[in-house]
């Protein structure tokens, strides 16, 4: 009977407690599925009820977390992406070493492609024709790339409204939600290798220049156009795109000061980086025994969840394995898609087309990892202490690999030259100077010791909005300034014009003085 009791009382406080969550993550990007499912999987595990509208799909999800598919957004993807064509495969290689501008114009491009496919889905309309009256406690969506799913915030009465973004902390969110703007013109942009430590006078310059840029192109470009898409899909009604995610409340956000650089923010931007990283799971045998043998220890390479390693060339592909089999005292492991491809591999190399990045890098005879520097990587690599040889491709990548280089934990292969020399060469500095090991390991200690595990961290605010859902007191105070008055450029016009003034009058004055001396003058020497 006192047990009986117990579990009643447990069921209503979770019933009490428990939610109705919507969760949309229309990007067709595996890397922002496994960011964005921790906590999908983690709300629903506390007791709420998910609904999670998604580009993917997870195995097993708790009872509480339903899946709606968005089934042709990779589909879509690869479609804009190849020329219409959704057999072929998307070729990442082509972004490598595009400029900034190419890359910020590409990303907006991108975000509208993102909310133009969304209709082309099944699981889109069910949930757009779910009952008008159907109440949601919550809203979280991934903002990375445009407002589109936002159009839902009216079907369903505007509940509160949260956002979330495996893209670091990018500078959209200074757009969206508030916050330090002049800082922009410190902290690096996402596609440059600068530090904030060694920025000469005309980088800030740039870098203000391209920051500024990909805001107004956004603000100008990017949110209009998704907005008449949004319109073609939700009605012609339907609130203007830039003030539906300006109702935002919360910023989750996947950085943190040992990996990313710190910077001022406003109370409600959230730093959860490396939420999605997990408690290691025991390996299959067979990678286990594999990764046990290598004499001096074992090397993961993962060129991230995207790209492809089959679509390297042959001579990327075959230096690759050569590095390896001369460097028979380590064990080498490659996510590489077309396992039947490779034929007559040296005994320590193994390939397989997936791999659980966060187990092997936990492994305690693995040394290295030969990666592209996604954030998600960066971050695991990081947590596990494990240093890295970055071939960075594009986007944040290359801003990630230099953190880490900068840090002392990482080394460079640029994507362009990738040879049996160069790679041999970045292996042995890798495994063979222990002050990159050493390194990471510090960085490591400093991202570890938090008061909280990120994603219960995560998890508390999530509760929080929904336990305040009309609180707006942590917005930051600039938010409703405008472009002007959050630049700080309606005092300087100020400043600028009463200093202009204050000269004129100086000016004034000693012409005056300076006439009145020479009339005197002119009077004395007349007199004389």
């Amino acid at each position: 009977m006192k047990i009986l009791k117990i579990f009643s009382f447990t069921f209503l406080v979770v019933a009490t407690q428990s939610a109705n969550i919507l969760f949309t993550s229309e990007l067709a990007s595996p890397s922002h599925h496994i960011f964005n499912s921790a906590l999908a999987r983690a709300l629903a595990e506390r007791g709420h009820n998910v609904t999670f509208v998604s580009a993917d799909l997870d195995k097993n999800p708790p009872k509480n977390l339903h899946y709606i598919h968005l089934e042709k957004q990779y589909e879509a993807f690869v479609e804009e992406s190849t020329g219409n064509n959704a057999s072929e495969t998307v070729d990442y290689t082509e972004l490598v070493g595009l400029n900034p501008w190419i890359t910020i114009m590409m990303f907006n491009g991108y975000g509208f492609d993102v909310c133009s496919s969304l209709a082309k889905s099944k699981g889109f309309w069910r949930i757009l024709n779910y009952p008008d009256d159907f109440k949601f406690d919550l809203m979280v969506y991934d903002y990375t790339f445009g407002p589109c799913s936002l159009g839902l915030l009216k079907k369903f009465n505007y509940p509160p409204l949260i956002g979330i973004t495996a893209f670091c902390n990018p500078p959209t969110t200074a757009d969206i939600i508030g916050g330090d703007k002049l800082g922009l013109t410190v902290k690096p942009h996402y596609t440059l290798d600068y530090d904030v430590k060694d920025m000469n006078i005309y980088q800030r310059i740039f870098n203000g220049i391209l920051n500024m840029f990909d805001s107004g192109v956004r603000k100008y470009y990017g949110i209009p156009k998704s907005d008449k898409e949004m319109k073609e899909i939700y009605g012609q009604d339907l609130p203007y795109a830039g003030d539906l995610e300006k109702m935002m409340q919360i910023a989750l956000v996947n950085s943190h000061p040992a990996v990313e650089f710190a910077e001022s923010l406003p109370p409600n931007v959230i730093e959860v980086g490396g939420m999605h990283i997990k408690e290691s799971k025991p390996l299959d045998e067979e990678i286990e025994k594999f990764l046990s043998k290598g004499k001096k220890g074992s090397v993961l390479m993962s060129l991230g969840s995207n790209f492809r390693s089959d679509t390297l060339s042959e001579e990327k592909i075959n230096s690759t394995i050569e590095a390896f089999r001369q460097l028979n005292d380590y064990n080498f492991i490659w996510k590489f898609e077309t396992v039947d491809r490779l034929k007559d591999l040296p005994k320590n190399v193994m390939i397989k087309p997936w791999l659980s990045q966060n187990d092997i890098l936990a492994h305690k005879n693995v040394k290295a990892f030969i990666s592209h520097s996604g954030m998600l990587s960066t971050l695991e690599s990081t947590w596990h202490g494990i240093p890295i040889i970055g071939i960075p491709l594009f986007s944040d990548q290359i801003r990630n690999l230099k953190k880490s280089m900068n840090a002392g934990a990482a080394v460079k292969v640029d994507f362009h030259e990738i040879t049996t020399e160069n790679l041999k060469s970045a292996l042995l500095e890798i495994l063979e100077n222990p002050k990159y090991k050493t390194n990471m390991e510090m960085r490591s200690k400093l991202f570890r010791d938090q008061p909280e595990k990120p994603l219960d961290r995560a998890i508390w605010w999530c509760e929080y909005v929904i336990r305040n859902p009309k609180a707006t007191h942590m917005k930051a105070a600039e938010f409703n300034l405008g472009l002007f008055g959050s630049h700080f450029w309606d005092m300087q016009v100020i400043f600028i014009v009463l200093i202009s003034l204050f000269v004129c009058i100086i000016k004034k004055i000693l012409k005056n003085v300076f006439m009145k001396s020479s009339k005197k003058i002119d009077k004395s020497k007349k007199n004389n």
